[in-house]
C-alpha cells in the first residue's frame, strides 16, 4: 500500500517541482513590510564625475541618490582621482541625485527611475554657472546643477529576460519529464511475483 501512494506521490511531486521552477523567476520579489523595516535592494547608479570643462576628473566628490517616496539617502565613497562613483543596495524607485564637492552641492538636472536589480551608468558634469531646477529638502542650497556627459544602461541578466524565463521553463519541464519517466520506468521494472 505505501508503495503505491509512493508512485502516485512521484509524478505528481515533478509537476509541482516543475511548475514553481517555471514560475519562480517571473513571480515578483516580496515587498518589505510598511511598519518601519528598511528596504534593501540590489540596484546601482554608476559613473564618472567631471568638472565644468567636463573633460577633468572631479576628485573628493560624493554622490548621493535620495529615493523621493521613502527620502532615504544612500552616499557614495568619495571620488578618487579617476572621478568613478558608485551608489550601491538601491532598492527599485524614483532617485534625486545630489551631487556634493569642497562644500558645494549640485543638483542632476533629471530624476531617475531605477527597476529591482537595474544598474544604471551616469555621467555628470557639475555646472556651478547654471542654476539647479529644483532645490532638495534637508539639503543645502544647491551651487549648480549637474549635466549628464555620458550614460548607458547595464545589461540586464540572461535569466530576468524573456529568453532567459523561457530557457529556465524548458529546462525544468525537461528535468520534471525525466523525474516522471525515471518513476515510470521503476514501476515498470517491479517483478510481478513480488508480494
Amino acid at each position: 500500500m505505501a508503495t503505491c501512494r509512493l508512485t502516485t506521490a512521484r509524478p505528481l511531486l515533478a509537476v509541482v517541482v516543475m511548475i514553481s521552477f517555471a514560475l519562480g523567476p517571473g513571480l515578483p520579489a516580496p515587498q518589505a513590510a510598511q511598519s518601519g523595516q528598511s528596504e534593501t535592494g540590489h540596484g546601482s547608479i554608476r559613473g564618472t564625475l567631471y568638472e565644468t570643462d567636463e573633460s577633468t576628473h572631479l576628485v573628493g566628490a560624493t554622490v548621493t541618490a535620495i529615493n523621493v517616496r521613502t527620502g532615504k539617502q544612500y552616499t557614495s565613497d568619495p571620488t578618487k582621482n579617476n572621478g568613478d562613483f558608485a551608489v550601491e543596495g538601491l532598492p527599485a524607485g524614483t532617485y534625486d541625485l545630489v551631487i556634493e564637492v569642497a562644500g558645494s552641492v549640485f543638483v542632476a538636472d533629471h530624476i531617475l527611475d531605477l527597476g529591482p536589480g537595474e544598474s544604471l551608468s551616469k555621467s555628470y558634469s557639475v555646472q556651478p554657472q547654471r542654476p539647479a531646477n529644483r532645490a532638495i529638502a534637508k539639503m543645502p542650497p544647491p551651487k549648480g546643477s549637474a549635466s549628464v556627459v555620458g550614460e548607458s544602461v547595464a545589461p540586464t541578466m540572461f535569466w530576468r529576460t524573456t529568453g532567459g524565463k523561457t530557457l529556465i521553463g524548458i529546462l525544468s519541464a525537461g528535468a520534471a519529464l525525466a523525474i516522471y519517466d525515471a518513476t515510470k520506468s521503476k514501476k515498470n521494472e517491479a517483478s510481478p511475483s513480488t508480494p
